[in-house]
Parts: C-alpha cells; sequence; structure tokens
C-alpha cells in the first residue's frame, strides 16, 4: 500500500510542479534585447557593389560594420528599494540564452507583476536609461530612481546591472 501511494504521488507533485516553475519568463522576446554571454552588438557585413562608368564595369568589395543598436546596454537587472514598514520595490529582469524573464513587486502598490506583462512595463523604462558601466554611482542612482519614479524616502537602495560586454557593476546607498 505504501509503495502504490509514493507511485502515485510523485508524478502528480512533478506535474504540480512543472506547472508552477516559470510563469516570471518572457514570451515576446524584442530582437534587440542584449542577451547575456553572446557577443558584442556588431557585426560585419561585406557589401558587393557593381560601378557602370561609360561602359566600364569594375568590381569593389567594401567591408562595412554596422551597429545593431541594442534596446539597452545590460542584460541583467536587479532593483531593491526598501522603504519603512518592510515596503519595497523589487526589479528582476535576466535576459539570458536560456530565456529571458522580467519581474516588478511593489508592496507600497500592492501590485506584482511578471513575465510579458513586467517585461511590457520594464521595456520602455530600461530603454530611457542612458548610464553605463562608465557613469558615476550618484547619476545611475538618480537616473533609475527617476526613471522608475521611486519616492527618495527609501532605507536602502541596491541595484546590480550586468552590461552587454559582461562588466557587472553594485550601486548601493543606505540612509
Amino acid at each position: 500500500m505504501k509503495k502504490r501511494t509514493v507511485l502515485l504521488t510523485v508524478p502528480v507533485l512533478a506535474i504540480f510542479l512543472a506547472g508552477c516553475g516559470n510563469d516570471d519568463k518572457v514570451t515576446d522576446v524584442p530582437d534587440n534585447a542584449p542577451v547575456e554571454g553572446t557577443t558584442a552588438n556588431t557585426q560585419n557585413q561585406t557589401n558587393n557593389t557593381t560601378t557602370n562608368n561609360q561602359g566600364e564595369t569594375s568590381q569593389t568589395a567594401t567591408n562595412t560594420t554596422q551597429t545593431t543598436n541594442a534596446a539597452f546596454n545590460f542584460t541583467n537587472f536587479d532593483l531593491d528599494v526598501e522603504y519603512e514598514n518592510n515596503q519595497e520595490y523589487d526589479v528582476d529582469y535576466d535576459n539570458e540564452q536560456n530565456g529571458m524573464e522580467a519581474e516588478i513587486k511593489d508592496d507600497r502598490q500592492n501590485s506584482q507583476l511578471k513575465g510579458d506583462e513586467a517585461f511590457a512595463v520594464l521595456s520602455p523604462i530600461f530603454e530611457s536609461l542612458k548610464f553605463d558601466k562608465n557613469t558615476s554611482d550618484e547619476e545611475v542612482i538618480s537616473e533609475v530612481m527617476n526613471a522608475f519614479n521611486l519616492d527618495e524616502n527609501y532605507k536602502t537602495f541596491e541595484l546590480e546591472v550586468k552590461f552587454t560586454d559582461g562588466t557587472e557593476k553594485e550601486y548601493k546607498v543606505t540612509k
């Protein structure tokens, strides 16, 4: 009897766990979103052109480097802003080769978005962010606070960003 119970419980648990796991996956991933682990966002193209000048034909090969404009300059973005009374604003975004995940949790507004719904909110905000790995910590924090329209009365601000070149930076402030 115990064997039968165990044999029935294992498949039921496996199905249940499979259904719970990936609700923060983004299914509508834009082509220009940078992906962690891929090489830089540039591509080389070779163009062959034929010119006809007064009956003469000449072939010239030209190499051009074309930069693909990424939607934003990072592949991972983890923001955690803590306020009084255990209120928190949390953004988790990862775009890795095995897929994109996005989640926004806002205790102050009692809301939580995941997957495509979260990415739809995050995408225009991310596109507005212009900082890079060389931007000062103060400028990054100010830009992020403004872009997300966050209240300045926070207790702690923590941001971890992984840029498209693989550089990882942390920005922290405790008041």
